[in-house]
């Protein structure tokens, strides 16, 4: 690892190989198998002995127009630079987490996170570092004809997103985003609202359920994707499915997933 101070593009070399070496340290006296608490103290105290300043479980609320959206609790800050997100599981680092720990870099205005894993044989750990970027928007799809249908709606979901960026940048997750957007749409004067949709099999009704996309007016179904691209095959067939069970003929799909992001229109 000692190549890493060496290198110019690496944000906090020494820290971060300092907070490295203490997750080794853990890994390597507990082993895996235990509850993730253990590891959290553990990592406290490996990490005071090599003389950080450690903060645990700190926490923060989004605000969006004086309402708070959302809730993020960081598992560990180091030297008030860099935000440590533990996890024991048996498998690689998930999408989520990533997202996960740069919603916090985020609102922490921090620069790097670093996933630890303490689920496998081996430590496994991850820098995440996080620039902001500033965002542009760019439509695709059947947006024009989506255009032509509803210029009213179709104009506020971008104004929408435009205020989002605006006032809170790019960099916060589907869930937190799809949130901020529908108090955004709800200042705009939409009837803005998670949607709830009750499927059918012919005479079978199933269960009333919320499903993860935004409901407009009860005209348009708007779904947050980040895959980084124009929408995948599954962000476009779950929205299909929720527009044909919902009743409503229009939908948007607006990807995240980087700087350049996509409003893309489905009918």
């Amino acid at each position: 690892m000692k190549p890493l101070l060496h290198n110019s593009d690496v944000i906090y070399p020494e820290l971060s190989y300092s907070i490295v070496g203490a997750a080794m340290d853990v890994h390597n006296a507990l082993g895996p198998g235990w509850h993730e608490w253990d590891y959290h103290r553990a990592m406290i105290e490996a990490l005071r002995k090599r003389g950080h300043a450690v903060v645990s479980h700190d926490r923060k609320s989004l605000v969006h127009r004086g309402e708070v959206v959302d809730h993020f609790e960081l598992d560990l800050l180091v030297d008030d630079s860099v935000i440590l997100e533990l996890k024991h599981i048996k498998s690689v680092f998930h999408p989520e987490h990533y997202v996960q720990i740069i919603n916090y870099l985020k609102r922490w205005e921090k620069r790097l996170g670093i996933l630890i894993n303490y689920g496998l044989e081996r430590l496994s750990s991850q820098r995440v570092p996080y620039d902001s970027a500033s965002a542009d928007v760019h439509v695709s799809g059947k947006w024009e004809e989506l255009r032509r249908r509803m210029p009213v709606l179709c104009d506020r979901v971008i104004q929408g997103v435009d205020n989002v960026l605006a006032l809170h940048d790019y960099g916060y997750g589907t869930d937190v985003f799809r949130k901020l957007l529908v108090g955004e749409l709800a200042h705009l004067g939409c009837m803005a609202r998670q949607a709830v949709i009750r499927p059918a099999l012919g005479e079978l009704v199933l269960d009333q359920q919320e499903v993860a996309c935004i409901d407009v007016d009860s005209k348009l179904l708007v779904s947050v994707s980040a895959t980084g691209s124009n929408a995948s095959s599954s962000d476009l067939a779950y929205l299909k499915s929720y527009m044909k069970h919902a009743g409503i003929p229009c939908g948007i799909v607006i990807d995240v997933g980087n700087p350049e992001i996509q409003l893309k229109g489905v009918l």
